[in-house]
């Protein structure tokens, strides 16, 4: 047993010392995080592109010789990979993929070539003009969720300020609604779960309308845009550490089909 605990403390050491003697280039990697910036990783990946950010943070303050940040470098790595992987997926099945529908103002949760056949099958056959008037069926109208899961963007603690990285996301957003009359966006601000419910519940209401001011500002008219505040509660994570409540302190969009 003895024998074990010194084969595993020498192998640690050793393995300590390797990493010691590895520096972390942060500025390749956060070349590697600007490109992909740039083909709309926020707009693809959005819960690992709060964490790169986040962990970059923690990076910048670490020893970059340190254990600790040679293992940050690693989970950085893993998630740029996946960035990577999200930005080219074709998440609707439509054929094109995520980072080419976001330069084209389409939605890339939503299949294009459905909601054309969707169009199509709505249309009434045309009926013969008989003469005789029939009683209008009065219209109706139901909404339903245009994309399965909701899209969002995160805050400092104990702030409503959109951050910039978000902007050319709610650009996006903005360019979306603006194409597609037919739809409303709902916003719903969450906070972590630090302070009381009641400052809580004001902060993410907050959120919530710093999104909606912003959305407004680009053009969108402010009757098709519903907020609500959540506070502490409907946490995407457990609030451990401050990565963790950083991923909880959100906005998230639901888009919503009017008229069908």
């Amino acid at each position: 047993m003895r024998k074990n605990i010194i084969a595993s403390t020498l192998i640690l050491a050793f393995a300590s010392n390797v990493f010691a003697n590895q520096n972390v280039d942060i500025s390749k990697i956060q070349e590697r995080f600007d490109k992909l910036k740039e083909k709309h990783a926020l707009e693809c990946s959005p819960e690992e592109y709060g964490m790169v950010e986040s962990y970059l943070e923690s990076l910048k303050t670490e020893n970059n010789q340190s254990v600790d940040s040679l293992r940050l470098t690693v989970k950085i790595e893993d998630l740029l990979t996946k960035i990577e992987k999200n930005i080219n997926s074709d998440k609707d099945k439509d054929g094109i993929p995520c980072y080419k529908e976001i330069e084209l103002g389409l939605n890339p949760n939503i299949p294009d070539v459905i909601e054309k056949v969707k169009v199509a099958q709505n249309k009434e056959p045309e009926k013969l003009d008989t003469g005789v008037k029939e009683k209008e069926a009065p219209k109706t109208y139901k909404s339903t969720d245009a994309i399965i899961q909701p899209v969002r963007i995160h805050f400092y603690s104990n702030s409503s300020k959109i951050k910039k990285e978000y902007l050319p996301y709610l650009n996006v957003v903005a360019k979306y609604l603006k194409t597609h009359p037919d739809v409303k966006v709902k916003i719903k601000g969450y906070t972590d779960n630090i302070g009381s419910k009641k400052y809580n519940d004001k902060l993410a209401l907050k959120r919530a309308e710093a999104v909606k001011q912003y959305l407004i500002k680009l053009g969108v008219s402010p009757n098709r845009i519903m907020i609500d505040g959540v506070g502490k509660s409907e946490y995407i994570v457990s609030n451990n550490n401050e990565l963790d409540r950083f991923t909880n302190r959100r906005a998230e969009f639901y888009i919503i089909n009017l008229a069908e």
